[in-house]
């Protein structure tokens, strides 16, 4: 065997195994569908560099002189470029490396690679590849001026990835203000971004480099919102911003820290004021959802606060006003009737009752909204006109209530703080009854202490018994995640983990 027959298939040898190593680890590294449907391309050509190699042994006398060396080389070549950009970038070198792996630096370099081995394959066929090069300039600049948008594209992406102003899973958005979305693909053309509409949107490299981008989620994930509500002139923006801001506190992905502000916006000229409520959050996809819900949260906080939302004026309705003593006696007729539904206040005469129902201020919320919090001094007893409410005790939920029960008996009558946290299921409408209601009943008939006393302590054995029976339910679980713990922190003492 001459040394040039040696060389051939030293190469052949020890590229077969090189491409053989390449695809087990990238097998092994990075499996899924598409990275082995990616190793279709270089299997084949190692299998078409085995045949050829194996042609040459046997048919060399019968075909043109190198011709399967140099086909077969150059397939073994083509096998190794596509492997080492799939080990690199798929199998995550780069990553452990810190480089970026972009689609764009990914069709770079496999560009590269194959350039590379065509100008060694025609080299290996005699083909003066430096004369060639030089003979080409005119047709390299009759190319360039034809594909200059699409040069300009790539150089643009190049200019993006180096700059990095966003990555894949970022929200941006173009001066124009109009399309919005999250970086779903970089490549070398152009950008794809998917918006809340669930249309996919592709801008390209070299608009992007002309326009200002919006980076919503950079350089952290938080991101300011506002929204705007209107208010009478007559309310003092004081009590406006206080009622808007009680109802924020425990809105569900607004962030506390940085916390909501709410702030007097402008005066319109149809008797409103405008407030700017202005909130956080982490989740930017949901940016809509979450703005509708500090929405309704503010509508329900202002109805509670009987501040009337201004409406549009758009023509003229002409009606007969009707007779406030009139509308006070239905709603008295109304709440005299409800209270009369409430086992706690059945020791009331239909007298006390008028005079509770006087008092009463009906007050509405949101699904979810917390009603009364645990902890918290409480001087109102909360009876449920409408909907139904969830009970929960240190954070766990020992039951439910729906109209027309009461709640918050317990802080009224002996002046503890509240035990328990209310919130709504669904919309809830309740009517609240002062504790100046209750001190002006007792001392007209001392006699009703002792009534309440008794239906107080009932409803308290009723509540313990609940209360007992959610903890023991919730108790297996409890310990489950204790032992889990406890092994937990044996595992890591016994391996030396971090």
């Amino acid at each position: 065997m001459s040394p040039a027959d040696f060389t051939y298939y030293w190469w052949i040898g020890v590229g077969a195994l090189a491409a053989g190593l390449a695809v087990f680890f990238i097998r092994k590294s990075a499996a899924g569908p598409e990275v082995r449907q990616s190793l279709r391309f270089p299997s084949w050509c190692v299998a078409a560099a085995a045949a050829l190699a194996l042609a040459d042994w046997l048919l060399s006398d019968f075909a043109p002189p190198s011709l399967f060396r140099h086909a077969s080389s150059a397939s073994l070549a083509l096998a190794l470029g596509r492997l080492f950009v799939l080990a690199f970038f798929d199998a995550g070198i780069a990553n452990r490396l810190g480089l970026a792996a972009e689609r764009i630096f990914r069709d770079i370099l496999q560009g590269v690679v194959y350039a590379a081995v065509t100008l060694l394959a025609l080299s290996w066929a005699g083909v003066q590849v430096t004369s060639l090069l030089v003979t080409s300039a005119l047709f390299t600049a009759i190319i360039g001026l034809a594909l200059q948008d699409t040069l300009g594209n790539i150089v643009a992406g190049l200019t993006l990835q180096v700059q990095q102003p966003f990555e894949v899973g970022d929200w941006i958005q173009l001066d124009d203000g109009r399309r919005a979305g999250e970086v779903m693909e970089i490549n070398w053309r152009a950008v794809k971004i998917f918006t809340l509409d669930c249309e996919q949107v592709t801008i390209p490299n070299g608009l992007l480099a002309k326009s200002q981008i919006v980076t919503y989620t950079k350089p952290t994930a938080v991101a300011r919102q506002t929204v705007f509500v209107q208010a009478p002139y007559g309310v003092p923006p004081e009590r406006a911003r206080a009622a808007i801001l009680e109802a924020l506190r425990d809105t569900p992905e607004v962030l506390t820290d940085p916390p909501p502000v709410v702030a007097t916006f402008d005066f319109l000229e149809n008797a409103t004021v405008r407030y700017a409520i202005r909130y956080f959050i982490s989740n930017f996809a949901r940016r809509e959802l979450i703005a509708s819900l500090v929405r309704d949260r503010a509508w329900y906080a202002l109805d509670r606060a009987m501040i009337e939302t201004p409406m549009p004026l758009s023509g003229v309705e002409f009606r007969r006003p009707r007779s406030p003593e009139a509308a006070a006696r239905q709603a008295a007729a109304e709440a005299e009737k409800l209270l009369s539904a409430v086992p706690l206040l059945a020791c009331l005469s239909e007298s006390e009752r008028m005079h509770a129902a006087r008092g009463m201020l009906r007050r509405r919320y949101a699904s979810g909204e917390t009603i009364v919090r645990q902890g918290e001094p409480g001087e109102d007893l909360f009876i449920l006109e409408d909907g139904a409410v969830r009970i929960e005790v240190d954070g766990l939920e020992v039951g439910d209530m729906r109209a027309p029960d009461c709640f918050g008996e317990m802080a009224l009558m002996t002046g503890e703080p509240r035990s328990a946290t209310i919130r709504a299921i669904g919309e809830v409408t309740a009517r609240t009854i002062h504790r100046d209601v209750f001190c002006d009943l007792l001392r007209a008939n001392p006699g009703l202490s002792e009534a309440f006393s008794r239906a107080l302590a009932e409803r308290l054995e009723a509540r313990r018994a609940g209360l007992e029976a959610a903890r023991a339910a919730a108790a297996p679980s409890l310990r489950m995640q204790e032992k889990s713990s406890q092994l937990l922190a044996q595992i890591k003492r016994l391996f030396a983990l971090n």
